[in-house]
């Protein structure tokens, strides 16, 4: 079986992509590298990072 190329996936190709094959860590990793460069989309890492965009959101409106 050949690799997909994650280079050249969209980001919806590769959560489907990675959803499917769950197992493969080297698609989520760069399913989680393309998601840092969205615009406007936020990740968090950690409970605290959770927490502190929550009430950001909560605050602005």
């Amino acid at each position: 079986m050949t690799q997909p190329n994650f280079e050249e996936m969209i980001c919806q190709e590769l959560l489907t992509y990675v959803r499917t094959h769950p197992n493969d860590t080297e698609a989520f990793h760069r399913y989680m590298d393309l998601l840092q460069t969205v615009p406007g989309r936020v990740v968090v890492t950690t409970d605290e990072e959770l927490e502190a965009e929550m009430r950001k959101r909560i605050h602005a409106h």
